[in-house]
Formats: structure tokens, sequence, C-alpha cells
């Protein structure tokens, strides 16, 4: 049995910059200035430490922003709650048919490895349509530290699904080097599709046990996960 674990933005959607705006306007009315993100980096980070890097370089003091992140993180579910919509979320190349194959077959588990808060990543989804593959997983309400998370879904997948999970049949799949550190970390299979904000060969150089241009290509994503399931 593989249970094998997704990230979601840049990896099953793309929502066109939905949670950003709702994590700016979030902030900017909580801090009662106008936010700037331009230098924080999104991709394949917790929310909690997206809110803590965007107070931290919009001149919060440091002594306060543990104290804020709750708040600030409420306000941001809240927002993006009101503003997503399904037309705002589109499905990436592949995954409608490789999460329908998943489901049907009995050697794999599906869960999610994301930094989204729980409440969000399930906002997001199911804009998507696709929530329903997702039974549990490892959240950025979780932990701050992504590299945490595998263990705490894999944990969670075992206990939802009656089964146990080793770290090497534990496949994580994502879109940034995060994805795949956090996967080298808990010590599970490492494959990472380009089709988020991270270039081919930059998720090249972080050495993924297997990097593909997107889900689309089932014959190789199948091949992999047979490798692993038979390993």
């Amino acid at each position: 049995m593989v249970l094998v674990l997704f990230d979601i933005d840049g990896t099953l959607i793309t929502s066109g910059g939905t949670g950003r705006r709702a994590i700016a306007r979030a902030l900017s009315d909580y801090c009662g200035v106008e936010i700037d993100m331009t230098r924080v980096q999104l991709g394949g980070r917790t929310d909690p430490a997206i809110v803590r890097d965007i107070l931290r370089l919009n001149g919060i003091e440091e002594e306060r922003i543990s104290e804020l992140i709750p708040a600030c993180l409420e306000l941001y579910a809240a927002e993006l709650e009101k503003t997503i919509l399904p037309e705002h979320v589109t499905l990436l190349p592949g995954v409608s048919s490789l999460l329908r194959q998943l489901q049907d077959h009995p050697a794999y588990d599906l869960a999610l490895i994301t930094g989204n808060m729980q409440r969000t990543a399930y906002m997001k989804l199911g804009a998507g349509n696709i929530s329903s593959y997702f039974p549990c997983g490892g959240f950025g309400s979780d932990s701050e530290n992504r590299s945490l998370l595998p263990e705490v879904a894999r944990d969670r997948a075992s206990l939802h699904y009656g089964k146990p999970y080793s770290p090497s049949k534990t496949i994580v799949i994502g879109d940034t080097e995060h994805d795949i550190s956090c996967s080298r970390h808990f010590g599970a299979w490492a494959m990472a599709v380009s089709t988020g904000m991270n270039s081919h060969e930059t998720l090249a150089s972080c050495k993924p046990d297997l990097l593909l241009p997107s889900l689309a290509e089932e014959q190789a994503v199948w091949g992999f996960f047979e490798s692993v399931l038979n390993a």
C-alpha cells in the first residue's frame, strides 16, 4: 500500500492569485496600512510563515508578530471564504484523470501535504470540486515548519484509512523546493511537477526522484507509482 500526499497550489490547482489578494486585503485591514507583498515568497511555504514574513517586511515590531499571526490567519480565511469562487480555480493538466484513477485503485490512498491552513485548503479544493478525494492531510495550521507536515499527514491517513504507511511507501507530490525538502526530511519519495512558480531547471537542481512537466504525463507517473509500490 502506498500513501500519495499532494500539495495544492501549483500542483493540483491554480487560483489566479485569489489567495494572495485575500491575504493582502486581510492584513491591510488589520494593520491599517497598505500591505506590500512584493518581497514575500509564497510558493511551498506554510501560511503562518508567509504571514510572519509579511508582517516583518512591513515594519511590524518583531516582538508583536507571533501574537498577531493567529488573528491575521483568521482574517485571511474569512476574506478567502468571501471571495473565492469556482471560476477562480483551474485544475492543472492531468489532475482530474489522475485523481479518479488513484481513487479507484486499491493499492493507493490519498491525502494532502500543504502549507495552506486546513480551512483554506478545503475552500480551494471545494472551489475546484476535488475536495472529496482528500479526507485528511497535514496543513499549515498544524505547524509553521513544513518539514513536519508529512509525518502529520501520514499519521492522520493511518488513522483514517486504518493502515500503517512507512516513509518508504509514501510519495510527496509538489511544485516547489519546499515540497522536495519536506519529503526528504520525512524519508519519503519526492515527485515534482513544474506547473507552479518554480522552473523545471530550478526543481531539477533539487534532485527529486521524479520531475515532470505536469501530471498529464500518465505513463511516467504510473511507472513511478508502481516502482514505489513494488520496491
